[in-house]
């Protein structure tokens, strides 16, 4: 069994790494605390052709494998780990509309979110609707042959970067739906400010709240999908943003345990490097043991999204959960090898501390994740 890259891939990687330590390094604090024009920047990586990796060419995408976006964002990560979160949500839009849309809603859409003209964004949570996504009431009515829809969203990824959005939503007969909803300003659409929040800042993620909003009649994604195919929809885009939120912890991991490497054989106490130390050594050895462990079981997923799907939903709740718990236990014990210093404001460690712990909550919870695993186990009832 092969587990390492092919050629390919590892010059893939290299040009991913490339742009993330010249166009993401010297902005990544800027990043964090909002100081850059976001639209602008995600506007540079479309054009990079960055944005577009995994979708057909058809639409101006390189149709390459899944695992490469998983290598972008896991380079993206290494220095704005938020970036992973909006990278989730931009993919899992494209690779949803790709998989699942009509031909219409495609050419309508797909040209444009591969050249970074915009990024994909979901609107599933509501104040009620968290884990249990099913538990939505954002309602979508027909009225003299025409869509419209009522509800308000939370903590809906990009959508101040975006002119389009797929919501969550049922219709007059009660069925779940996922509806192609345009995000253009207007007394219908009320999109707030970005929430201030814990970690992954470089992430957008205000609340929208539709007041009838009229809708295109080939909104519904696929043209008729409600109910139990909606709702499958759903947990496969989550099953992918999962992968990538596997990808920016596994980015995270790294950048985090080369600091506290670097640190521990720089910094001297009692007249020789701490790195001299046996507890400093095991900190490092778990975490390098760990990261790799996380980094392999998340390739695993990627891979098996494309070549084995039997096997995505399983693997990518195990990525998500094992590589998020790494990074907030692995980046807790960076800060402790770099003591005070990693403290400090402007050090990129206390930042990855925030953005890990946040990282086991995005995308669907931890605990998700181990009962998703339960149940393809078949030891739930």
């Amino acid at each position: 069994m092969i587990t390492t890259l092919s050629s390919a891939q590892k010059s893939a990687k290299e040009q991913y790494e490339t742009f993330a330590t010249e166009q993401i390094a010297p902005i990544a604090k800027d990043l964090d605390d909002r100081n850059v024009n976001l639209a602008d920047f995600w506007h540079r990586v479309g054009q990079a052709s960055l944005l577009g990796i995994s979708m057909p060419k058809e639409y101006g995408g390189l149709a390459l494998p899944f695992l490469n976006v998983v290598l972008l964002t896991e380079a993206f990560s290494r220095f704005e780990p938020g970036l992973s979160l909006s990278l989730a949500s931009h993919i899992g839009f494209a690779e949803l509309l790709n998989k699942f849309g009509t031909d219409n809603q495609k050419s309508r859409y797909m040209s444009q979110l591969s050249r970074g003209e915009s990024l994909g964004t979901f609107a599933i949570a509501e104040e009620q609707a968290g884990s249990d996504f099913k538990a939505v009431s954002a309602k979508v009515t027909e009225e003299g042959g025409k869509l419209y829809l009522t509800g308000k969203k939370l903590w809906v990824v990009n959508a101040d970067l975006s002119p389009v959005c797929l919501v969550f939503a049922l219709n007059d007969a009660q069925e779940l739906g996922l509806y192609l909803v345009d995000l253009v300003p207007s007394d219908t659409l009320e999109v707030s400010a970005d929430r201030p929040k814990l970690g992954l800042r470089s992430a957008s993620t205000p609340n929208v709240e539709f007041k009838k909003h009229p809708l295109h009649a080939d909104s519904l994604l696929s043209g008729t999908a409600t109910g139990d195919t909606a709702e499958k929809q759903v947990q496969y885009a989550l099953d992918i943003a999962k992968t990538l939120i596997a990808a920016g912890a596994v980015g995270l991991s790294e950048a985090a345990l080369n600091l506290a490497t670097e640190h521990a054989r720089n910094r001297e106490q009692f007249g020789a490097p701490i790195a001299q130390l046996q507890a400093i050594q095991w900190k490092l050895a778990d975490t390098s043991t760990d990261l790799r462990a996380a980094r392999l079981l998340t390739y695993r997923a990627a891979w098996a999204k494309d070549e084995m799907p039997s096997d995505f939903r399983k693997d990518a709740a195990m990525c998500k959960a094992l590589a998020t718990k790494v990074a907030r236990s692995q980046s807790a014990e960076a800060l402790q090898v770099l003591g005070a210093i990693g403290l400090a404001d402007d050090h990129p460690l206390q930042r990855f501390y925030r953005d890990a712990k946040v990282m086991e909550i995005a995308e669907e919870t931890s605990e998700i994740q181990k009962q998703l695993i339960a149940n393809e186990l078949g030891v739930t009832l």
